[in-house]
């Protein structure tokens, strides 16, 4: 079964995926073109600099004509692999490991692929090969950290995505996946700290990611708080219960969940439930005699090349008008979709947002009202003041046994007042009643002042 909010979800985990139709056909070049001198160079260059697309093509190209090339076969694998082609990448790094057993870098390319799969046991193998070729140990670490998160292993998993950080500080995917390992394994706020950066940067597939952490920890009404921040409410009530079911998963189990969409079935239901690309139908490429646009996902004969790729990576290779016209609206669509759902999360964003600061503005305007109804407005005499608090009862008690007919029967309070603190007595029904009580004051020869209070302005009995 299909779980497609799920993918919308993990789509972001599991690694870069490009939707992008390259725009060289294999089948002829355009009258004003020139061919390519060296497709292998400019495969090499596409691939360095993240054109995923096109180093898949310019790699075909090579493999058309050499189809033994091993440099090839790992590229056209890794370039697979980056545009979300699984079963086109297995292919191309299985042909490369026949015909190179001992290459290294061969080795870790299919285990990148394997683990994809969800066959951890076998992608942690293959990384051990690779590994024990020379390869350095940091340039595998984050696909062997999910590898061991796909196993149960967290604590190895983690040490692994922390190892792959120190060689690529920042990258947005290993953080991603260290922050669900952290979670996986019981700590939220670690993973919720780890995943702060990308947050504060507005990284899309970083609220994604914290959804699905709050899940497999079993804050799941925070998960569906966040998911609403990236998915139309529809989708977050479909997510619902695969977010319910998350808590309660074995360590394995949540990891398959939340890197590559798989649920474990519930009981007694038929079969695993899989958001995992549905396994492509065996294809080969044509030889250079006889390329032809071939209709996807039927079967081209030619043994020197068994190599499984994907219907819309043969219409890519072929350079198939249709296909490539449809494969350019989609990515136009796709483009069109995600701008929209960015729009929407950030709409949703500032309106939680907006919330929260109305929230917070009501409480302190609900806090300053019952300091305000605790103090109204008052009148009062001062009769001294001192710095220090602590003294004022001694001197309440001096004034009132110097000026005992005075201040006998009254009440002590105090304010403080900038760098001092007032004593005074009251309160007095009025303005003018307590400026009469000061006038009558002086002429005994008591010097006292009158204070009036604001709302809110605290008043305390000494």
């Amino acid at each position: 079964m299909r779980l497609r909010p799920i993918l919308l979800l993990s789509a972001a985990l599991a690694g870069p995926v490009l939707a992008q139709a390259p725009q060289d056909s294999l089948e002829e070049e355009t009258p004003h073109a020139s061919a390519p001198t060296d497709a292998l160079s400019i495969a090499r260059a596409a691939a360095a600099r993240g054109d995923h697309p096109e180093a898949l093509s310019q790699y075909l190209r090579v493999l058309s004509t050499s189809p033994n090339n091993v440099e090839a076969l790992a590229g056209a694998g890794r370039a697979a692999l980056a545009v979300g082609d699984v079963n086109a990448a297995t292919g191309f790094f299985a042909r490369a490991e026949d015909l190179a057993p001992n290459d290294g870098a061969v080795k870790a390319g299919l285990a990148s692929a394997t683990v994809q799969t969800g066959n951890a046991r076998a992608a942690l193998r293959y990384f051990r090969q690779a590994q024990s070729l020379g390869v350095a140990e940091a340039s595998i670490a984050e696909d062997r950290g999910l590898a061991y998160d796909l196993s149960g292993d967290s604590r190895r998993a983690q040490a692994s995505y922390q190892l792959a950080l120190v060689s690529h500080p920042g990258n947005p995917t290993t953080i991603r996946r260290l922050a669900l390992s952290q979670a996986i394994s019981g700590n939220l706020p670690g993973a919720l700290v780890t995943l702060d950066p990308l947050l504060r940067k507005q990284d899309i597939p970083a609220w994604r990611t914290r959804a699905f952490a709050k899940a497999v920890a079993g804050d799941v009404a925070g998960a569906e708080q966040d998911a609403g921040l990236v998915l139309p409410p529809n989708q977050v009530e479909t997510l619902r219960p695969y977010l319910v079911r998350l808590a309660a998963m074995k360590p394995a189990e949540k990891a398959a969940a939340v890197f590559l969409g798989r649920f474990p079935s519930p009981p007694g239901s038929a079969k695993i439930a899989s958001a995992a690309p549905a396994a492509r139908k065996p294809i080969a490429m044509p030889p250079a005699s006889s390329r032809k646009a071939a209709p996807a996902g039927t079967i081209v004969a030619d043994a020197s090349v068994a190599t499984a790729i994907a219907p819309s990576t043969v219409a890519q290779a072929t350079g198939a008008p249709a296909a490539a016209a449809s494969e350019a609206a989609a990515v136009e669509d796709s483009a069109a979709l995600r701008a929209q759902k960015q729009k929407v999360a950030a709409a949703k964003r500032a309106e939680a947002l907006a919330e929260q600061k109305k929230k917070a503005e009501q409480a302190k305007a609900a806090a300053e009202a019952k300091v305000a109804k605790a103090n109204p407005p008052r009148h009062f005499v001062q009769v001294a003041g001192g710095a220090n608090k602590a003294d004022l009862p001694r001197a309440w008690a001096q004034l009132k046994a110097k000026w005992p007919g005075q201040l006998g029967g009254r009440s002590p309070w105090t304010m403080h007042y900038r760098f001092t603190n007032r004593l005074l007595i009251g309160p007095f029904p009025s303005a003018e009643a307590a400026q009469d009580w000061v006038t009558e004051r002086k002429k005994e020869g008591l010097t006292t002042f009158r204070v009036s209070t604001h709302a809110g302005e605290v008043i305390e009995r000494l």
